[in-house]
């Protein structure tokens, strides 16, 4: 899917053309995308991609060099003109929470909402505590919260004004692996609930699927594909989208018909077609799933690399060729080998996606 998409009025953020840089650098470069209300997405990407920089311009703290951000079909962004943070209705959560020491978690969730009247005030943080799930934590303080729940709490902090569009930027990458696991369904489902538009800041792939309805996958300041984590992962729009997205390698092949490819492993057939003509010089997307280990097999390779995750074992396997390919094993399969040894592979591969070479 082309990360630029017509500007409509059912979408609540549209980001057109947009550019953004420092000096003599352009960090963002041409990125359009649109998000509907309700509706949270995902800027994901490597270090230094531009994904902060782009959440910053959104937010109102970058100014841009071309193109328009738009909320609600308002400029809120373009050259020369840059609408004030404070002005635009929308909510930050940041990694390190920033709640205020020395307030109570009642008094940090009412901070944005002072102009409310007082029982009006009172009924908001009391709706959002209980939406987070932290009812008996009003009169604490931050310091007594967990990590987790400092979270949470600046995110109903966030959420206490009701703007349009809350932005967080990597909130879950300062906690441990087991409670962002747990975190970060439980913050999509309280954004949900509250019907609020987000996106996402992250370079954490699972974290990304789980949390988002379509991610933007970036690579040096541009978007190459906007769209749902299933066809992210089954669909890459680039070679790319295809190598960061999930564990992979690619396998020198030709084309000998709209279903076939020759690789040095065999033949490969597709039940759709590929796309490409017969003869053409191209290379196979090969997931860590799609080679499988066989004793019987006639194909191998050398086992260069050999990794333990408790329940399975990766290896890094190099072809006679020098093309490196990955494989996996439960942990207590009776076939496991060392570095150095032959291992025996055949290709399972239903839905081959190629790209030219």
């Amino acid at each position: 899917m082309n990360a630029a998409q017509q500007l409509t009025d059912t979408n609540l953020l549209e980001l057109q053309d947009i550019c953004v840089g420092y000096g003599q650098q352009i960090i963002i470069n041409n990125v359009s995308l649109n998000i509907g209300a309700g509706e949270i997405g995902c800027l994901l990407g490597p270090s230094g991609c531009g994904k902060s920089t782009l959440l910053r311009a959104i937010a109102g703290f970058e100014p841009v060099r071309n193109g328009a951000i738009r909320l609600s079909s308002k400029n809120i962004s373009e050259p020369h003109s840059t609408l004030a943070p404070e002005h635009r209705n929308i909510g930050m959560v940041f990694q390190d929470v920033a709640l205020f020491p020395h307030l109570s978690i009642e008094k940090n969730i009412a901070f944005g909402i002072k102009k409310l009247p007082c029982a009006a005030r009172s009924e908001r943080v009391e709706q959002l505590l209980d939406l987070v799930g932290l009812n008996d934590c009003a009169q604490r303080y931050p310091h007594e919260l967990s990590g987790g729940q400092q979270q949470r709490i600046a995110l109903a902090r966030a959420l206490a004004p009701k703007p349009k569009l809350i932005l967080l930027d990597e909130p879950f990458s300062g906690l441990d692996a087991k409670l962002r696991e747990s975190l970060v369904p439980q913050v999509r489902d309280i954004l949900k609930q509250e019907q609020v538009s987000a996106l996402l800041v992250s370079h954490d792939q699972a974290e990304a699927f789980a949390f988002a309805d379509k991610i933007a996958v970036m690579q040096k300041g541009q978007i190459h594909q906007w769209d749902n984590a299933y066809n992210s992962y089954h669909r890459p729009a680039t070679k790319f989208v295809a190598s960061f997205i999930g564990k992979s390698k690619f396998l020198a092949a030709t084309t000998l018909c709209e279903h076939c490819i020759h690789t040095p492993l065999g033949k490969l057939e597709s039940t759709t077609p590929h796309g490409y003509a017969p003869g053409e010089k191209v290379e196979v997307l090969v997931r860590l799933d799609d080679v499988q280990h066989d004793p019987a097999a006639s194909n191998f390779g050398t086992v260069t690399q050999k990794n333990f995750h408790g329940s399975y074992f990766t290896y890094e396997l190099s072809l006679a060729d020098g093309t490196q390919l990955l494989c996996s094993t439960p942990a207590h399969y009776d076939y496991q080998h060392d570095i150095g040894d032959k291992f025996n592979i055949k290709l399972s591969i239903e839905h081959l996606v190629l790209f030219s070479r």
